[in-house]
């Protein structure tokens, strides 16, 4: 029986590990990321709270976090997702909470990436729907929702504090 050396068995590790050079590091999940503006510029919203609505389970997101931005799911049995975002003001003498939905309706795509990632699915947002009673308007900018970390929504706040 042959006997491999140390630097055989090194050499060998090292050939195997480059035969696949596109593994899968990429974020695997498609998830718009919404940025938060108040006045036109991008900023942490204080006690700010995300909850999905119709979803099984526990769909809290955020339980009043200040956030500059945040991931919204889309699920892929469905066209469409809608969400409740609160708000929480506290003066001295009062406590006041403005809410308001958003429901995203979109395509389901499917994507193939990579043997080593396999299939995912990516989103084409193609309406947004929301109350205007904290939000003063949303925007998508960029409509089809793939892993990449880049902004598909910018969601304007009211400024309450003028």
């Amino acid at each position: 029986m042959t006997r491999l050396t140390p630097i055989a068995v090194i050499a060998l590790v090292l050939t195997l590990a480059a035969c696949s050079n596109d593994s899968c590091h990429d974020n695997g999940s498609s998830l718009p990321l919404a940025a938060f503006y108040i006045n036109g510029t991008q900023q942490s919203i204080p006690a700010l709270s995300i909850m999905g609505i119709g979803v099984p389970g526990d769909s809290l997101l955020a339980d009043e976090e200040s956030l500059k931005e945040a991931y919204l799911p889309l699920r892929a049995t469905t066209t469409t997702t809608s969400y409740a975002m609160w708000r929480t003001f506290t003066s001295s003498s009062s406590e006041l909470i403005v809410g308001d939905t958003i429901t995203l309706s979109y395509k389901v795509v499917p994507y193939f990436h990579s043997i080593e990632c396999g299939a995912m699915y990516n989103f084409d947002i193609t309406d947004i729907v929301h109350t205007c009673h904290g939000i003063d308007s949303v925007v998508v900018i960029t409509p089809h929702v793939t892993n990449a970390r880049v902004p598909a929504l910018r969601i304007y706040f009211t400024d309450f504090s003028q």
